[in-house]
């Protein structure tokens, strides 16, 4: 089946739900980033039919939804402090051995990305890293989120959409 060609075809990413231990300062950490508050969802009580919708015997949380500024119509932050039931996280002592939540974001400088968020206390796995040219890549650093996500920082060459990691070793370069 071509799903492009029907009736319910996915036209683009809407929002992504980011779980946090503690919205306030999640909120406070994406503002780092750049992003902007949408939509102040804390005091709101959630409406029956979301448990439904999610499959769950019972929904209520606290939420923000956030978006960047250079993006206003593009996808959304969804910022959730579940309380009922009650999200798990990793414990942060165990990263290195837990498989990791990657939320990746472009940006123009990477190693001014990194500079600035160092300073305001935000701590990454490693400077930032600069590939062989040949992928397309200026360079990616890595930093944890307050809910143990990692936030990849990614600076492509221009008019590259994607790392050309397949192309410069040797892999299928259809795709």
């Amino acid at each position: 089946m071509d799903v492009s060609e029907s009736a319910w075809a996915l036209s683009r990413l809407y929002h992504t739900v980011i779980n946090c231990r503690d919205l306030d300062e999640s909120v406070a950490f994406y503002r780092l980033l750049g992003f902007e508050i949408l939509n102040d969802r804390r005091n709101v009580v959630w409406p029956e039919f979301v448990a439904g919708i999610f499959g769950l015997g019972k929904a209520q949380g606290r939420g923000v939804l956030m978006v960047l500024p250079t993006d206003p119509d593009g996808p959304m932050m969804d910022l959730i402090e579940w309380v009922e039931p009650r999200a798990t996280f990793p414990d942060p002592g165990a990263r290195k051995q837990t498989v990791p939540r990657i939320i990746a974001f472009r940006t123009q400088n990477v190693h001014g990305a990194y500079q600035a968020l160092t300073k305001a206390g935000v701590v990454f796995t490693q400077p930032p890293h600069t590939p062989d040219a040949a992928l397309g890549i200026v360079g990616t650093a890595c930093c944890y989120d307050p809910n143990g996500n990692i936030i990849e920082m990614i600076e492509l060459q221009p008019g590259v959409r994607h790392s050309r990691a397949n192309e410069a070793l040797g892999g299928d370069k259809s795709h």
